[in-house]
Parts: C-alpha cells; sequence; structure tokens
C-alpha cells in the first residue's frame, strides 16, 4: 500500500525528492515515515515503470534527486484509489484512511462519487458476512462437543468494523461536503481541473449492485 502513497503524494505532476515527499506525508497524515522508506520505495516504482528521476533545477541540491510520476503510475494511482477498500489484514482501516487523504485533490462532485462507492463496497460485504455468520450459527462444525462459535464471533467482528468504517465516511463526507460549499461556493467547481486525481469514467464495478 506504501507505493500508492507515494504516486498519490506525487500524483499533482510536480518534481521531489525523498525527503520532500516524507515531509508532505507528515504534513497530510500526522504520521511519521523514514526519508530512507520514501527513497527505497521509490527506487521500487522506478523499477515498475511508474515514477521516473528527473533533472535537478540549477538552484536545487544536487545530493537529492527529484522524481516525478509517469503516465502508466498516474493510471496505477488512478485504479488504486477508484477501487475498493480493501481487505489485508492489520492494513484494511490504514488503506480507508490513506484514500481518504487524497479526497481533497478530487473535482468535488468526483470525491461523492469515489466516498459513496466506497460506502456501497462495504454495504455489500456487510451482507456477505452476515451470510456467512447465519450459517456458522446454524451449521456449527462437526466432530467437536462442545463447539466454540468462534467463527460467528470473528464475522461479528468484521461488521463491527465495518459500521464504523461507514460511520467514518459518513462524517467525512458532511466534512467534505461543507469544506467544498466554503471553498468553492455551491456549484462546488474547482478553479484548477487538472488536480483531479481520477477521471471520471473510473468507476467501481460494485456499483451495479442494488440494495433489495
Amino acid at each position: 500500500m506504501f507505493r500508492y502513497l507515494v504516486l498519490g503524494l506525487l500524483r499533482d505532476g510536480q518534481l521531489r525528492h525523498g525527503y520532500a515527499l516524507m515531509k508532505e506525508y507528515r504534513g497530510r497524515s500526522g504520521l511519521r515515515v523514514s526519508t530512507g522508506n520514501f527513497y527505497r520505495e521509490l527506487q521500487r516504482l522506478v523499477a515498475a515503470g511508474f515514477v521516473r528521476t528527473a533533472d535537478n533545477p540549477s538552484d536545487a541540491d544536487p545530493r537529492r534527486a527529484p522524481y516525478e510520476i509517469t503516465p502508466s503510475g498516474r493510471a496505477e494511482f488512478d485504479r488504486w484509489l477508484a477501487g475498493p477498500p480493501g481487505t489485508g489484514l492489520g492494513r484494511y482501516e490504514d488503506e480507508l484512511s490513506s484514500r481518504s487523504l487524497f479526497l481533497v485533490d478530487a473535482e468535488p462532485a468526483l470525491a461523492a462519487k469515489l466516498l459513496d462507492s466506497w460506502k456501497e463496497e462495504l454495504w455489500i460485504r456487510s451482507k456477505v458476512y452476515e451470510r456467512e455468520r447465519a450459517y456458522a450459527m446454524t451449521h456449527p462444525a462437526s466432530g467437536e462437543t462442545p463447539t466454540f462459535p468462534i467463527l460467528s464471533i470473528l464475522l461479528t467482528r468484521k461488521l463491527k468494523h465495518i459500521a464504523a468504517d461507514v460511520e467514518f465516511i459518513n462524517e467525512l463526507a458532511a466534512a467534505h461536503g461543507e469544506w467544498t460549499t466554503a471553498t468553492f461556493g455551491a456549484k462546488g467547481k474547482r478553479a484548477n481541473a487538472e488536480r483531479a486525481p481520477v477521471e471520471d469514467r473510473q468507476t467501481n464495478p460494485t456499483r451495479r449492485a442494488r440494495r433489495p
């Protein structure tokens, strides 16, 4: 997931070196990550073709090589941002929070679509967990007497996490709406459209699902 944080910080097309990326990330998230982690990830992104080195401005420190995102790196970041929240153990909450850092760079209407798609994905996932929990409660594992309902308890935990994330998205959407109105007015149009990190054509395929 760290690669997407780096790509997101470079998404505006400005040249940055590892130290500048570290400072910007700390300013956005309040979290401290070593500069070495950024430089190591930048090298991996260069190897993948998502980032490339650029010429240093004449007045810049020659010891710090700047980097810029490539078109494929921009597309990779946009795909990640528009996708559903991650499900990796120990990373689920972090990935949702990390995506939220870049909502400010999207057009207001597109940011609203992203928030709606994230919440839709969580709703779909909650229904899957509810069915799995109901089955686990009515079909205990065979060969174990008595059977401890660990699966249903774990599924209940997942459902609580989803409920908390939905509440977070609702609060985020309300705050983003207030900020958009105060910053751009009722129409919510950004002055510089080039700052938008994802294209309107990128939508979540799970949006085709409908609530019963």
